[in-house]
């Protein structure tokens, strides 16, 4: 089932990207960038070494900030679960302390996170976030005796509104942002790139049917824009379909699985060309986790839709070489070049904090074949003018 050997060979000149479109003038307004950031719940972890995965956080904003115009990065987008512990207070038993804990309040959480995006929030530089299921407010760690107790269906996001909602300084008055459905787990927002407009959905975990109806809508009001969708959970990295496992986080919610959301909407959108996530990622060995993978699949009109899984957090090999010297994710970050002369897009992936790319050379970075870290694709009819 490897696909990444169907659509083509390896993008194996992805080292030397950025130098070959700042030196190469006349294709350099044809090539734009967007960037996803993966699941950063383990830099944010207050129980995890700190200030270690905040300075990570902070470095892989800054690196997109400081690398903007060398990309020509139109947009970036962050998949969710973007803290580890959205729900206010948990507790962690003390060794050696039989009956006593220590006590942590999440806001901590919240505020890494909010310094690191601040970095790109003030670069002007257009991006999206979607809650995870770390992010909602009934998200229970404590279910002691004594505890809240684990708390399903999933709900709730008054701290995700308050840091990263459509009235957060993040997104209000910012022209590219275009608004949010009622709950405010729903947001849409427009970028452009090779001279044209591009339209993105960041959709909430599993999305209902209402916030199908609120995209829906939302594309209708954008006629012939080509469409991007991020939402959490979507693809597995371990085998050639999604992930329908909702019922773990929403049981008796109307909540829907990716392959309701693709049959009831997405396949039925032909101007949808993307859908990107993070969630899933392999158990770690020795520090290395697989979170990659691709699925292609032909919508209504006939039009390829690119569905793309990438999760780092299980990557813990840091600067020294060895597994848990860094927080899960390791700097790591998937980029996409669209090359309009080329009508390709070019995927590679860059950790900002061992300062080199994944897939090159023949080297299985995350344990599996190197196309799944940098390969390209070509453009999809959507993207055609």
């Amino acid at each position: 089932m490897n696909i990444f050997k169907r659509i083509g060979a390896a993008f194996a000149v992805i080292l030397s990207l950025g130098a070959s479109l700042a030196v190469s003038a006349p294709a350099w307004a044809e090539v734009f960038t967007v960037a996803v950031v993966s699941d950063t719940q383990n830099y944010a972890d207050i129980t995890l070494p700190q200030p270690r995965g905040a300075d990570t956080f902070d470095q892989q904003m800054r690196y997109l900030v400081d690398t903007q115009q060398e990309k020509n990065l139109a947009f970036v987008t962050f998949v969710g679960d973007i803290v580890q512990h959205g729900d206010g207070q948990f507790r962690r038993s003390i060794p050696d302390a039989e009956g006593e804990y220590r006590y942590f309040d999440t806001r901590e959480e919240w505020d890494i996170a909010n310094r690191a995006i601040s970095i790109l929030s003030r670069s002007g530089v257009p991006f999206g976030m979607v809650p995870g299921n770390h992010d909602y407010d009934n998200y229970s760690w404590w279910t002691q005796d004594g505890g809240p107790g684990a708390s399903k269906p999933l709900a709730g996001g008054r701290t995700w509104s308050l840091y990263f909602g459509p009235d957060s300084r993040h997104f209000r008055g910012k022209a590219w942002y275009g608004g949010a459905s009622d709950n405010g787990l729903n947001s849409y927002q427009t970028f452009s790139g090779g001279g044209r407009e591009f339209l993105h959905l960041s959709l909430e975990m599993e999305p209902p049917q209402s916030a199908l109806d609120w995209a829906q809508a939302v594309i209708d009001a954008h006629p012939g824009l080509p469409v991007m969708i991020t939402t959490h959970e979507w693809l597995r990295p371990d085998a050639h379909e999604r992930s329908n496992g909702y019922d773990s986080y929403f049981p008796g919610a109307d909540n829907l699985t990716p392959d309701q959301i693709w049959d009831r909407f997405i396949r039925k959108n032909a101007m949808i060309f993307m859908v990107l996530s993070g969630h899933n990622y392999t158990r770690p060995v020795e520090g290395v986790s697989n979170g990659e993978n691709l699925r292609i699949d032909l919508n209504d009109a006939g039009h390829p839709v690119y569905q793309l899984i990438q999760d780092y957090q299980g990557n813990t090999v840091g600067p020294d070489g060895t597994a848990d010297s860094a927080n899960g994710g390791a700097g790591w970050l998937r980029f996409m070049a669209f090359d309009t002369d080329a009508q390709k897009i070019r995927f590679y992936t860059y950790s900002t904090l061992l300062g080199r790319h994944a897939g090159l050379d023949g080297e299985a970075t995350f344990g599996v074949a190197p196309e799944r870290s940098a390969f390209e694709l070509d453009f999809p009819p959507q993207l055609q003018h």
